[in-house]
């Protein structure tokens, strides 16, 4: 256990022992408890538990609350953990299905998780579904039924989005055909499958439109109304077919930035929006003299971006070709205006996925598959400052607040 967690943690940890299993979970603070605690658990322990009565919640969500998703090698089931990214403190935990997707209001008043769970456990009958979870109480504030056709996600981004003004969820399905499924998050309710051609992620912009990617290297704007009709129309081709993109990219819903390297390292960007698509100047990360020495992105979530100073993330490290999904242990971080790169980070950790706070003193974070753990750092000078550990099975997804 992380002796850095507070005796609150730990207490918090004890309560779900003895609560049993349950869809969600404080552990800040302690519960009143009037069931007889087993001895086993020790004096202390016993005392503070069977003194104190609180009511669980967690501190409002801020720019550095972090949500860690350990899909769990692909088990049955998955947690989230939800982390106070200033203090490196557990919060609480949320229960989920097999390779959930994650997904943050924009205001941080609650986060979505989309489902999928069988009858008989990893086999029968199958049922996906929608869970909106409060980010301080971790109360589940609605349970939305979707067809059974979500394309599981544990792994990968963007198959799963809120629009920008948290009123709807759009989730990606591939089978039986190519569609985007609508919820309606102020009734609750499923509306409609929208199909789309063969393509794939989604990028939300208001006026309730998104983008998506498409295998000609071209994105595809969607707009949709409140019954599931759409119009669409593609962009140009952005890139060529044999660059090839990494899984997943990096997109905030609230500016509108697309940030998407290729396996060499090369940076393509846009700007998007309700009024179409903007494509920056590609991004060049690594010299001839680093790319000769087999400097490539690695890892799961590869790249973030700092807003505020206009600041590109890249994980990677020294690899060999078709390597990418393997840890890395450096950051590069570049100018995303001109591409100067402005320093490198080691991380001094095999490292899975990384994410950036939005604030003006941005936080680093690093979670490692094989530590179980969400290591912190500066974002400006590189310097750890915190750590998580013993996160589940295989913790290898970050999500932070967009803004």
């Amino acid at each position: 256990m992380n002796k850095k967690l507070s005796t609150g943690a730990r207490r918090g940890r004890l309560d779900i022992l003895l609560g049993g299993v349950a869809s969600t979970a404080l552990i800040l603070g302690a519960a009143s408890v009037s069931a007889q605690v087993p001895e086993q658990l020790g004096a202390e322990a016993t005392a503070q538990l069977q003194e104190e009565s609180v009511i669980l919640s967690a501190p409002p969500s801020d720019s550095k609350r972090v949500y860690v998703l350990d899909p769990g090698h692909f088990n049955a089931t998955s947690t989230v953990y939800t982390i106070d990214g200033k203090s490196s403190s557990l919060l609480g935990m949320t229960d989920a299905g097999k390779l959930p997707h994650v997904m943050l209001a924009s205001d941080g008043g609650f986060f979505a998780v989309a489902n999928t769970v069988y009858s008989r456990i990893s086999r029968g009958t199958r049922n996906d579904y929608v869970e909106l979870i409060d980010s301080r109480t971790h109360d589940v504030l609605a349970d939305i039924d979707i067809p059974e056709g979500r394309f599981l996600t544990g792994v990968l981004e963007r198959l799963a989005a809120m629009s920008t003004d948290d009123k709807h969820l759009l989730f990606q399905q591939f089978s039986p055909s190519p569609a985007v499924g609508l919820v309606d998050l102020e009734k609750k309710s499923f509306v409609k499958m929208m199909e789309v051609p063969d393509c794939y992620h989604l990028f939300p912009v208001p006026k309730q439109q998104f983008f998506m990617h498409c295998r000609d290297g071209s994105l595809l704007q969607v707009g949709y109304d409140g019954t599931g009709n759409t119009t669409q129309k593609s962009t140009k081709v952005f890139h060529a077919e044999n660059e090839y993109l990494l899984n997943n990219p990096f997109y905030s819903n609230a500016s509108g930035r697309l940030a998407w390297p290729t396996y060499e390292g090369r940076i393509f960007q846009a700007k998007l929006s309700a009024s179409g698509a903007e494509f920056l100047p590609p991004i060049e990360v690594f010299t001839e003299q680093e790319k000769a020495a087999k400097w490539r992105p690695g890892g799961w979530q590869t790249i973030t971006y700092h807003t505020g100073s206009n600041e590109l993330y890249l994980l990677a490290d020294q690899r060999e070709k078709w390597t990418h999904k393997l840890p890395s242990r450096f950051v590069f971080v570049v100018d995303g205006a001109t591409g100067k790169r402005l320093r490198r980070i080691d991380l001094n950790h095999e490292i899975d996925s990384i994410a950036v706070s939005q604030d003006a003193e941005p936080l680093l974070y690093a979670v490692s598959a094989t530590d179980k753990a969400l290591y912190t750092y500066d974002a400006r000078s590189g310097k750890a400052v915190g750590t998580v550990d013993e996160l589940g099975r295989a913790p290898i997804l970050i999500v932070t607040p967009d803004r």
